[in-house]
């Protein structure tokens, strides 16, 4: 899995967590996060294992530019229920 992919989807999901702050779009994200953790949650092994990756080098990435913010990205898997 590409760096570029997941960079993107980390974009996708960032906003969706921005929308469930917002009371009239909360039910559509909620529903497209749960839809984007059932999705990877169906990844093989490997998969799973080349996603994790990326989002290391994606977070030492974000804490280079900006210090701290990785952590953000360390967390998705688990928010994600993934990990």
């Amino acid at each position: 899995m590409s760096d570029m992919v997941v960079g993107a989807l980390l974009s996708a999901i960032a906003a969706l967590e921005a929308f469930l702050e917002l009371d009239s779009q909360a039910y559509m994200a909620t529903n497209a996060l749960e839809e984007i953790a059932y999705r990877l949650s169906e990844m093989s092994d490997g998969e799973r294992r080349n996603f994790g990756a990326a989002i290391s080098r994606i977070a030492a990435a974000y804490d280079l530019e900006e210090p701290g913010t990785g952590e953000w990205v360390r967390n998705v898997p688990r928010n994600l229920g993934l990990a």
